[in-house]
């Protein structure tokens, strides 16, 4: 019997089978310059395809996102969130404001297909890191430049990060309910991994022009101007004459539609996008009597502005009277759009989310397991995978200066004396675990080194 279609989409995807496969980014080296969540994300969404990322901190102090974490909370002395963002990538710390520490970063900026950063416009230029001075000893190099408000402009110099990113590109203005005067930020720092993802895309599009002729260049990754491409709003309002406004928790392409309260005080997400969808919703509802009120019988006449407001009244009521299970149950029945609002904690622990490899259980040499949400996109063929969660800052000082700049370990000691490269400290963030013998390490120790 010939194998169905879903069996065959499962068995193509299968998340398990993943390590068996090989790397679509593998033989790229990408120098990971940037810092916080911006510049990071872009660097994993490409380590986690294949490239090898070479991520640099400032030695005794680091990436100021490894001691940031959400109301104080540490897990085995690492901030979760930045395993999140920086897995599968390599850890050295170099001073750049040292003139060896400066050398050391334009060896590896020699000898990498991408450089990534997203400090403030300017910033690295000065530090003699930027694109022109990479660019003339590496041509070929994608030089990535992450930034709030661009490489030039009137704003080029002002610091920026997710909530200015929201707020400049428009985003801000549209959150929040109808006449009120009150707007929402959009969490948790969507305004730096949405155009993170998209600046990854970017470096992929620049490979792909230097594949064909070899040539490299210069990508100004606005983050202001990214989220901004994500809205419509201001192309409506110049045909329109009519501003868009803010709509709250409805949807202004689909009616009835909304965010909805249920019997169990859960909540459900519905959108009522076409006229046989509304049909088997009033049906569900034993309301058909509203297929005969002229008002709803179209979708053009139910996205009036009143209209729509009163399906969404009397969708309300009748969602407050059933328990979330039971109207995920009658929405497969019936055949309509409905969905349960799911938290962090239940999208974690989702079986459909674990078999499918959008949520994956890694199991770390260091950390042991932790949840962290898998591929971007699938690809059959080239699958995505997480090599290791993130390690203590300068972990890979030896294997990185060993192995790609040749540095000897008596090179590397004269390094640490001078200050040039370093390890961590004892603040949480940049430490390993109280656990974790380091002195055993063999990519820490690589080539012999001793314990520190």
């Amino acid at each position: 019997m010939p194998e169905d279609y879903f069996s065959f989409t499962q068995r193509m995807f299968d998340a398990r089978k993943a390590q068996e496969k090989p790397e679509a980014l593998k033989g790229i080296r990408v120098l990971d310059l940037s810092h916080m969540i911006f510049g990071p994300i872009a660097a994993k969404f490409l380590a986690q395809f294949g490239a090898e990322v070479i991520k640099v901190e400032v030695p005794y102090q680091g990436d100021h996102w490894r001691g940031a974490t959400y109301w104080g909370k540490y897990w085995k002395h690492s901030n979760p969130l930045w395993n999140f963002i920086n897995h599968s990538k390599y850890f050295v710390a170099i001073d750049v404001k040292k003139p060896k520490g400066k050398e050391l970063i334009l060896k590896l900026a020699e000898k990498s297909d991408v450089v990534i950063e997203n400090f403030t416009s300017g910033t690295v230029e000065a530090w003699g890191i930027g694109y022109t001075q990479v660019r003339k000893k590496n041509p070929g190099v994608i030089y990535a430049g992450l930034s709030t408000f661009g490489q030039y402009g009137p704003f080029r110099f002002f610091p920026g990060w997710d909530l200015l990113a929201q707020g400049a590109s428009g985003m801000l203005s549209l959150t929040g309910h109808p006449e009120t005067d009150r707007f929402f930020k959009i969490p948790d720092f969507y305004g730096d991994f949405l155009p993170g993802f998209f600046a990854g895309m970017m470096i992929m599009m620049a490979l792909h022009h230097r594949l064909k002729t070899g040539e490299g260049q210069y990508l100004d990754a606005c983050q202001a101007e990214i989220l901004m491409r994500g809205l419509f709003h201001f192309t409506y309002q110049s045909v329109t004459k009519d501003e868009l406004g803010r709509t709250g928790n409805m949807d202004p392409a689909a009616a009835p539609s909304g965010i909805f309260k249920t019997r169990d005080q859960k909540f459900i997400a519905l959108a009522i996008a076409t006229d046989k969808q509304f049909e088997h919703l009033c049906e569900a509802m034993d309301r058909t009597d509203l297929l005969d009120d002229e008002r709803f019988k179209k979708a053009f006449t139910r996205l009036k502005k009143e209209n729509a407001t009163h399906l969404q009244k009397i969708v309300n009521v009748w969602v407050r009277s059933k328990d979330e299970k039971e109207l995920v149950e009658t929405a497969k029945q019936y055949g309509f759009p409905l969905s349960p609002v799911m938290d962090d904690l239940q999208i974690c622990q989702d079986e459909w989310r674990r078999d499918r490899g959008s949520v994956l259980l890694h199991d770390d040499e260091m950390y042991k397991k932790l949840a962290l949400a898998g591929p971007l996109a699938m690809l059959s063929k080239t699958p995505a995978r997480i090599k290791w969660l993130t390690r203590p800052l300068g972990y890979h000082n030896r294997y990185i200066f060993k192995k790609l700049l040749k540095l000897s370990e008596k090179e590397i000691k004269a390094l640490e004396k001078e200050g040039v490269v370093g390890y961590w400290d004892y603040r949480v963030g940049q430490r390993p675990p109280v656990y974790y013998d380091m002195g055993k390490d063999r990519i820490f120790n690589y080539e012999g080194s001793e314990e520190h």
